[in-house]
């Protein structure tokens, strides 16, 4: 995963931590906030769907989020 590239800034993820969307499969940078790690989110929602996808969380890209949205006439 090291030479792997962010969709969204184009920069190598290296060693950040990312993210991967559950419809499109790009990989984003998203910085864990559970360890102070540095940097900003680029282009990912993390939603949370239980009662329509069954799972708490699930991280979008934005653009996935969006077709996701108008598809099941969700409000942003």
């Amino acid at each position: 995963m090291n030479d792997a590239r962010c969709c969204e800034c184009k920069q190598q993820i290296g060693s950040r931590s990312a993210l991967i969307c559950a419809d499109c499969g790009g990989r984003f940078h998203y910085p864990d906030s559970r360890i102070n790690e540095a940097g900003r989110a680029c282009g990912v929602h993390v939603i949370g769907f239980r009662n329509l996808l069954g799972r708490d969380v699930v991280p979008f890209c934005l653009r996935c989020d969006m077709a996701f949205r108008l598809r099941y006439g969700i409000p942003s």
